[in-house]
């Protein structure tokens, strides 16, 4: 797909160009690109097909309540080191679209979230 400075940033297509990147320059394997796609799919289920710019700090904030109340398969809320898999997707993403030039939020903005290692 090629863009010009005018044209709209669809999350969905920006999403699809990313996976595409993921698998021809940077050679990502086919496991890790279907784990990017599940984590950014759920935040353009959680956002809707908004342009990239409607992405902000405040809807990210949002969507991590989101992710943080969502069940997993069996049921339970999906664990924290999952919920930082879907922020690491995130900010790579967002600086991906950093690297094309496109306006989004800085993928600084994006933290993750506090992990509690067990002990040995």
């Amino acid at each position: 797909m090629i863009y010009n400075s005018g044209m709209s940033h669809q999350l969905s297509d920006l999403i699809t160009d990313y996976l595409e990147y993921l698998e021809i320059e940077q050679n990502r394997s086919q496991k890790t690109i279907e784990n990017y796609d599940r984590y950014l799919q759920r935040l353009s289920q959680f956002a809707g097909d908004v342009e990239i710019r409607q992405l902000d700090g405040d809807m990210i904030r949002k969507w991590r309540v989101w992710l943080n109340r969502l069940p997993d398969q069996h049921g339970d809320a999906i664990g924290k080191t999952t919920q930082n898999y879907h922020l690491i997707a995130l900010r790579n993403f967002l600086k991906y679209l950093a690297k094309r030039d496109i306006t989004a939020v800085t993928s600084d903005k994006v933290e993750l979230a506090t992990v509690k290692r067990p002990q040995v």
